[in-house]
Parts: structure tokens; sequence; C-alpha cells
């Protein structure tokens, strides 16, 4: 191909923009990766990992979530210092629900056999057996690594200052080190994609939810599967830590909740007793106003293209191969029309 690859810069460095960099690089494109901070230093720095491919029917994401585990298990067959665990998950809460698709139902002796660790053990739990855990920020180097060998190219500490555009379509990104022209920008960055997006000419609407991250330290392995309850939400790292994730305190009191979640660690997992927390940070997760993800092009000329979903982690394989063949062929018909930024054209949020 020469000098005719296709250039293409993606924008932000968390695990969905490196997926769709790492893929595009595989179909031979000119890929610049454009990051205002360092790699997953965002959302993706702070994500729990949960890969779950369980999900009801109905759900807006329910066709990238059940593609994921698919296109996981996929990609770590190409890659396999991703090393995903492929460990369960176990889900209970005050009030059982029935199972989703690739659950299976427990009751509470099952529940002590499959995590004996559990001191309270819930009368019923959903097991979904395929589900699995990664180190997303971990994975997002590795990605990087090998999209660097294909030729990708990174720019660290860069901000995205403009969007060139002529005639409606984008020419090139202005940024803090000067213009980079470009066939196509994707807009990967999460929370900051409503900016660069209105830049181009088209609304967004993305929101940030934000969710903490704690890391642990703990003497032994205690979880088995990844437990997902109401009162405990933790699995293990590779490094044995155990990690828990938290929503974001309506007061703002972070280490308050640390220390609660530390108490909840202790008391509810057999051999945690002495679990102490050495640190925790906070992720802001972009999430849709209407619960659907946003894969498409927000122009005529196809020069514009945002990707934003929650749970990115989750889906952030599956994004790749459905972008990356997207911009190969111009359109990819497997993407849901419900998902298209064209929604909010005249229906703005």
């Amino acid at each position: 191909m020469g000098s005719m690859k296709k250039r293409i810069v993606v924008v932000g460095a968390g695990i969905v923009g490196v997926s769709i960099a790492w893929h595009l690089s595989r179909l031979e494109f000119d890929v610049t990766i454009i990051e205002q901070n360092e790699p997953a230093s965002g959302a993706t720095g702070s994500a729990f990992g949960w890969l779950t491919g369980a999900v009801s029917d109905d759900a807006p994401d329910v066709f990238l979530r059940r593609a994921a585990l698919a296109d996981w298990q996929w990609l770590e067959a190409q890659i396999p210092e991703l090393q995903i665990n492929w460990s369960g998950s176990l889900k209970y809460g005050a009030t059982p629900q029935a199972c989703l698709p690739g659950e299976s139902l427990l009751h509470r002796d099952g529940v002590a056999y499959l995590e004996p660790a559990l001191l309270l053990p819930p009368s019923k739990a959903r097991y979904a057996a395929k589900d699995g855990a990664i180190d997303a920020a971990k994975a997002t180097r590795i990605l990087l690594d090998k999209a660097y060998g294909m030729g990708a190219v990174l720019q660290n500490q860069t901000t995205v200052t403009g969007i060139c555009m002529a005639e409606g379509k984008m020419t090139g990104v202005l940024t803090s080190r000067g213009k980079l022209e470009a066939d196509c920008v994707v807009l990967a960055c999460g929370t900051g994609i409503p900016t660069l997006a209105e830049l181009a000419g088209a609304s967004v609407p993305v929101l940030a939810s934000p969710a903490i991250l704690l890391h642990f330290a703990a003497s032994q392995r205690v979880v088995k599967t990844l437990i997902a309850g109401d009162d405990i939400e933790v699995r293990h790292s590779r490094n044995g830590d155990l990690l828990a994730a938290e929503d974001y305190p309506k007061n703002g009191n972070v280490r308050e909740t640390a220390n609660a979640a530390q108490a909840s660690v202790r008391n509810r997992l057999r051999g945690a007793e002495s679990a102490s927390l050495t640190g925790y940070s906070v992720g802001e997760r972009p999430v849709l106003q209407d619960g659907y993800p946003v894969l498409g092009f927000t122009d005529e000329s196809k020069s514009v293209y945002v990707a934003v979903m929650h749970p990115a982690v989750t889906c952030a394989a599956t994004i790749g191969r459905l972008v990356s063949d997207e911009l190969r062929d111009g359109k990819n018909d497997e993407i849901p029309e419900s998902y298209r930024p064209s929604r909010f054209r005249n229906n703005p949020l």
C-alpha cells in the first residue's frame, strides 16, 4: 500500500482507543494515537476489569455484550500475554433475580462449595461460568506494545485543541504539538468526547459516572471467582491482591467509602481478616444518557468516528473488531442502527 495507507488518528489511549488502534494496525492502516496524559490513565486505570457476557435480551448493549467474551477469547489467542482469568463470576443481591442467558442458579450449599470463604453465603446466587477478569491497564499497555510493532505511533501528553474541517470533511487535528493531517479521526476518549465532537459539528452527550477501584494486600487467595454481591464486589488480581469496586459516594467522601469497603472485605471473607488497603483510584466512566453505545461516523463524509460506551472494558475487543472493519469497508452492517450517533441530530439530549 506504501504511501496510500489511510491515515487514522485515534484520540484516547484507554482500552477502547488502543483496541481500535491494534485492530486498525493489523489491517495496515497508518495509525497515530493521541493521549492527553498517559495510556490507561483515565477510566481504564480504575476499571474493575470484569468481562461478562450475561445480559438481558432487552439491554441497550445486548449485541456488544453477547459478542464480548468470544472476541476477548480470540484476542487472547492472538496475544497470550493478556492472561485473562476465566474464573467465572458469582452475583447475588437482596432481591434474588432470575438467571440471564449464560448464568445458572446456585443455592446456598452450591455457593458455599464454590466460594468457601464467604462467611454468610446468600441463599441464592447466579453463577456465570464463562465470565472472566482482566487487568485493564496492563492489557492496554500490551495491546499498545503490539500495535507499535505493527507501525502505530503514540503521542503522549498531547492535547487535541481543534479539528480541521474543510467542506464538511475532517482534514486533520490540531494538537498541542501542532497539526496532524488525517483521513479519519476516531474519538475514543470517553468523557472527553462531547467537546471534541462539538468541534466537528456533532452532538454526543456523554456523562461521567465516577467509580472507585480499591487494592487490598491479602495474605492468601480467598476468592476463587469474581464476586459481585450487594455487600462486596471483589476479585483477585494476578499478583494476589484483592481488588474491590465501589460506587462513588454521594457525599464525595472517598476515604470513608474505602474504610467501609475494607471492613466489608474483612468481615465477609474468611481468611481476609487482615486485608489492608494499599491504594484506591477514581475513574470517570463514560455513560450515555439513553444507555445505548455510540459507534459510528458523525458526518456524511465519514471522516469523524465516535466510539464510546459503558462497560468499555467488557466490550473493548468487540468494539476494536467492529470499528476497524467499518473503517476498512466504509460501513459495517453488524453495528445496530440504535448505536449510531445520528440519533442525537434531531433529538439532542
